[in-house]
């Protein structure tokens, strides 16, 4: 549950009672248009938003703020108010060396539609979002992630015009319902250790965790369905247990079941896209797994219905992936499957066909660091899904 409330109230009091004549330092209010010139992080992208057709979005979660050390949104003002992540629309046919494939279509905005508790207590400042997902008639949905209070959730994201490049993107969190592991009214994403994807298959919602130990709990990375009577009709509540009684923060109940695992270590290593019989294909990993190789990703298919279905060999694989680079991103764009890594590494993924069944590999597409600002400072993509902008 939320773990920072009642820090933020001694942090105020203190403010209001500590040292006589200190006044701490705030931002100068943001009272422009579009979004503070300080977020424009990709020197490679046109001023304006001129990819059309089916694209990939992916969302980049370096600082916002480049005076930060860490992981650290844009303020807005005092108030609480942050310029979040950017999202990039990426066109996989045009060549990026003319400054042609990378187009920015804005940042979140994360104001008061995330509540005034949030803006008060600056969890907002690191306020992320992990994964994207994309459906033509459900719109744009995010996992979402506030590491303040260590609470993982879902997300509705509104962009005003996919044709523009400084969208304040609309974003209001709902984060998984807590209680005990054992309770069934406890979300089933609540206590995995680290949520990774997010993606449509036909009308159904995943989300995926990794084989990430840690905890004391499952380290079997899993994959979710998503409840659609909630992605029809979303809805905080207010927890009884919630110290901060916060009213818009929580879900109601439960969002996620779980609808299938993997082995001990092993998980979704950040997304997972639709596969060619209408399943779910996993990009999966090890996580100090005895028996997945280290630095490897491969994907895996899941039967997108029935009860627990049995995560099954898809073909394709890539070794040797060093930590710090791996492919967090996955998207069926254009016909092919794409991965993007977090250091903006695009892979073109070759499929297994019955005809030809080893004809698969993965090999070097793209490299979109080199469109950005310091990319080691300006650049982490978490996340991808396909979208089309008429």
């Amino acid at each position: 549950m939320k773990t920072i409330f009642n820090i933020a109230l001694a942090g105020m009091a203190t403010v209001a009672w500590g040292c006589v004549g200190f006044e701490p330092m705030q931002p100068d209010t943001y009272e422009g248009d579009g979004l503070p010139p300080e977020v424009d992080l990709c020197e490679g992208c046109p001023e304006d938003q001129p990819l059309r057709g089916e694209l990939m979005l992916i969302v980049n979660t370096k600082p916002t703020d480049g005076g930060a050390n860490f992981q650290s949104n844009f303020p807005l003002d005092d108030k609480g108010r942050f310029v979040g992540n950017a999202l990039y629309l990426y066109d996989p046919s045009k060549p990026c060396d003319a400054g042609g494939c990378l187009a920015k279509v804005g940042n979140l905005w994360l104001d008061d539609k995330m509540g005034p508790i949030s803006m008060a207590d600056t969890s907002l400042m690191r306020f992320t979002v992990r994964d994207l997902a994309w459906h033509a008639d459900k719109g744009l949905w995010g996992l979402s992630y506030d590491p303040l209070n260590d609470e993982w959730g879902l997300m509705t994201l509104g962009v005003p015009d996919w044709k523009r490049a400084d969208n304040r993107v609309e974003s209001v969190r709902y984060a998984f319902k807590y209680g005990d592991v054992q309770d069934p009214a406890t979300d089933a994403c609540y206590w995995r250790q680290s949520m990774t994807g997010l993606e449509f298959v036909g009308d159904s919602l995943f989300a995926a965790s990794a084989g990430k130990p840690g905890n004391g709990l499952d380290a079997r990375g899993a994959l979710f369905l998503l409840d659609p009577a909630f992605l029809a009709a979303p809805e905080h509540c207010v927890l009884p247990s919630d110290i901060s009684q916060d009213p818009m923060y929580y879900a109601c109940g439960p969002i996620c079941s779980v609808h299938a695992e993997f082995e001990e270590k092993v998980g979704v290593s950040g997304d997972m896209a639709p596969g060619p019989d209408g399943d779910v294909l996993a990009l999966v990993r090890g996580e100090m797994s005895e028996t997945f190789p280290e630095g490897r990703h491969e994907l895996l298919r899941v039967a997108a219905s029935g009860d627990m279905p049995e995560p099954r060999s898809y073909g394709p694989f890539i070794d040797d992936i060093p930590a710090g680079f791996e492919i967090e991103g996955l998207a069926r764009v254009q016909g092919a499957l794409y991965g993007v890594g977090i250091g903006g590494t695009v892979y073109k993924i070759t499929e297994p066909t019955a005809e030809a069944p080893g004809s698969w590999k993965f090999a070097v597409h793209d490299e979109l660091g080199p469109l950005f600002t310091d990319p080691d400072r300006s650049l982490r993509i978490r996340g991808a899904t396909a979208v089309v902008v008429p």
